[in-house]
């Protein structure tokens, strides 16, 4: 039992919720407006009260990739201004795949910018940085959600005892970010979401400095995509980008699940050419210059979700050059960034990846062949073994019969296994390529959910967002977002503290147990392949464990299965 929980709870007052990022534009009765001046001119943000923090937003950090620079890697912006620049409100979100558009965001092709915040009162201290990507499938996301507010996270750095700077980016989705053909490969033009990353964190290195931030200590931060965005990061161009970036949180995301993205340039050709057709740009020399030319609502017509041509999404790709190989042999062959690196999964990940309602052997035979048509017939009946048909040993974890009846007699264990297959699995083996590398890498398995989340799902995908953001406001314009809920005994609103501290620890100083937190709180120990480490999370108790559940399955997923992808 974790005693932090109980013993911490007197000492400890709740969260004062005054002004969150949503309501930036209100008047927050500020002694002065802060400034700072980068190499393109002097911006002006606002000071927060409620958190002693200042903010500057929607900061462009490179051209519009609009017109000719549609399709292509992003250029470093080329603009200066004199006299103040106001930056106080969020610049525009990128386009997503779908026209379903979130609430309360406002969206453009010209969204290449990022926010930064920072605590007050540590000017001339070199904070470090953590530098934030958001998830969603490469398809959909934004830096400026209000649900995932870096002010409440840079608050429990600064009360944790290990203050750092946070910067969030907003970068190209979908077709926009990662089209793919023969020609754009050729032109070494593909994967350019990834590429506004690098250019982001670049401009970060050149001007944080100016904000109170130390260059020499920037680590990404993601979840979901976003984690898949760092891993391609840490093998991108075969592992080049040393001193680019001194450590990587990694939140239920990898670039080594088994291939949903990273398929073959082929995949994509035939649905480049219907677009050509649908364009009116099949006939011309220059396709993709063609592509360019067409204006912002004419494109998105095309390339949107329900446009009936866009049917298969556009994820990152093996190019040869920034992705040069499938990035589990890049990991293998060790030729990746070694830096520090906190990796966690959710217990449930698979009842979002799952199969969904099924009752027989078959049903989920027929789901892994149409999800994994690679994979052997061998194999899937080896994977079968691994996954009995006993609902007591499936997903939710620790919930015996519960669920079978009203969501399948199968629906369990096809959420087991679709759930090492997507998160579990490729969690640990991270962690082991870490270790084995001789890196430090710490491992945590996350079992605490949201306030709304239906009990079947159990903790599954997202769920350990709203405690690492520790954001207890109920208030988010945005459907998506998620709430704490109500919390008696405080439990929760502890939990939040803890996993924040820790990861903001991590960010600050490569070491998640240099955050204040009660003497009771187990230290979280370093992953070791000879005697692997987790912290396991939970409202009720927090602890160490040893991750060798499910050892034999997930080593036969990770190894076995996977060999069959990527060789």
């Amino acid at each position: 039992m974790n005693l932090f929980l109980l013993a911490y709870l007197a000492a400890v007052t709740g969260i004062t919720i005054a002004s969150p990022i949503l309501q930036r534009n209100d008047d927050d009765s500020a002694p002065s407006s802060p400034r700072v001046t980068i190499k393109q001119g002097t911006l002006v943000g606002k000071h927060l009260d409620s958190f002693d923090q200042d903010i500057f937003l929607g900061i462009p950090y490179a051209q519009a990739p609009t017109g000719q620079l549609r399709f292509r890697a992003p250029q470093p912006v080329n603009t200066t201004w004199t006299g103040d620049r106001p930056a106080v409100n969020y610049g525009n979100s990128c386009y997503r795949w779908s026209k379903a558009y979130q609430h309360g965001l406002t969206y453009s092709e010209d969204c290449l910018n990022l926010n930064v915040v920072r605590p007050s009162g540590h000017i001339g201290e070199k904070l470090p940085v953590a530098f934030w990507i958001y998830g969603g499938s490469f398809q959909s996301g934004s830096a400026n959600l209000d649900s995932l507010n870096l002010s409440y996270p840079v608050n429990q750095s600064v009360q944790g005892g290990t203050p750092v700077l946070a910067v969030s980016v907003n970068y190209r989705m979908g077709p926009l970010g990662f089209f793919a053909s023969e020609e754009m490969k050729q032109a070494k033009e593909m994967n350019n979401g990834l590429k506004d990353l690098v250019l982001a964190v670049r401009w970060v290195q050149d001007n944080i400095e100016s904000f109170g931030g130390d260059p020499a200590k920037i680590t990404l931060w993601g979840q979901s995509a976003g984690a898949e965005a760092i891993a391609n990061l840490l093998t991108a161009y075969g592992g080049e980008l040393t001193g680019l970036f001194v450590g990587a949180v990694l939140e239920s995301g990898s670039s080594v699940r088994l291939p949903r993205n990273y398929l073959p340039i082929e995949t994509w050709q035939p649905q480049f050419k219907d677009i050509l057709e649908h364009t009116n740009c099949d006939d011309s020399k220059e396709p993709v210059n063609c592509l360019r030319s067409l204006d912002t609502d004419t494109i998105l017509d095309v390339l949107n979700s329900s446009s009936g041509i866009v049917n298969i999404p556009y994820y990152p790709a093996i190019d040869g050059d920034f992705i040069p190989d499938w990035p589990k042999n890049l990991l293998a062959q060790g030729r990746f960034v070694k830096v520090p690196m906190l990796v966690g999964a959710n217990m449930d990940e698979g009842t979002s990846f799952g199969p969904g309602h099924i009752d027989t052997t078959d049903q989920l035979t027929s789901w892994l062949k149409k999800s994994y048509p690679e994979i052997e017939n061998s194999t899937i009946d080896k994977l079968l073994d691994f996954y009995p048909d006993d609902p007591a040993l499936g997903s939710p974890f620790g919930t015996g019969d519960l669920y079978s009846t009203e969501y399948g007699e199968q629906y369990k264990r096809g959420n087991a296994l679709a759930g090492d297959i997507a998160m579990a699995g490729p969690r640990r083996l991270m962690a082991e390529t870490w270790s084995n590398a001789g890196q430090t890498v710490y491992s945590y398995n996350w079992n605490q959910s949201d306030y709304e989340n239906p009990p079947h799902m159990g903790t599954n995908h997202k769920q350990e967002l709203i405690y690492v953001f520790d954001n207890p406001s109920k208030e988010f314009p945005q459907s998506n977002a998620a709430i704490i809920g109500p919390d008696p005994s405080g439990k929760k609103t502890l939990l939040a503290h803890q996993i924040s501290r820790f990861v903001m620890s991590f960010i600050a100083t490569g070491d998640p147990n240099n955050a204040k937190l009660d003497n009771t709180v187990d230290k979280w120990p370093t992953y070791n392949v000879s005697a692997p480490k987790n912290y396991y999370f939970n409202k009720d108790d927090t602890y160490i464990e040893d991750d060798d559940w499910r050892k034999e399955a997930i080593h036969f997923t990770n190894y076995e299965v996977g060999h069959q992808f990527y060789n």
